[in-house]
């Protein structure tokens, strides 16, 4: 039951965040970051941190296209007047920010001291997200330091 509630409070983060901004161009804009914790009932702690940047081109001019089941392609095979970004190198470096931007993160709050396991990830344009687990368990403090959300 917590974890569906502490998936579904990163989703619905998200999901505001992502609506929220009113701005047209945001390029330049920092990545917003997501730093979700939960201290279970047996002193595991579990952490979500996404970072979220909005790419060019995201949510503008994409409603009503791709009409035929959204295929796009044909002999021209890509994006007019240049090449194709290298989804591969831009994944990259977003995760690589990310993982950076996670240990900055865990350092500054203290959550997790001793280091983490990763549990799962989730990368995508414009989007990571890194669930994990702190290999020690909470302490007192902790708890009072770290309140789950739902109590």
């Amino acid at each position: 039951m917590r974890k569906k509630l502490l998936i579904s409070l990163t989703i619905s983060t998200l999901t505001i965040t992502a609506c929220s901004s009113n701005s047209p161009k945001r390029h330049g804009s920092m990545p917003t970051e997501i730093f979700v914790t939960q201290i279970k009932t047996n002193g595991s702690k579990i952490f979500n941190y996404s970072l979220i940047k909005k790419m060019p081109n995201q949510g503008k001019g994409q409603m009503g296209k791709g009409k035929g089941g959204g295929k796009h392609g044909g002999m021209g095979g890509g994006m007019k007047g240049g090449k194709k970004p290298d989804m591969s190198k831009m994944k990259a470096k977003m995760e690589e920010k990310a993982v950076n931007k996670l240990a900055k993160k865990l350092s500054e709050t203290g959550y997790c001291r001793e280091g983490y396991m990763e549990l799962d990830s989730f990368f995508e344009r414009g989007h990571v997200t890194i669930k994990g687990e702190c290999n020690e368990t909470a302490t007192a403090q902790d708890k009072k330091t770290f309140p789950n959300s739902e109590e």
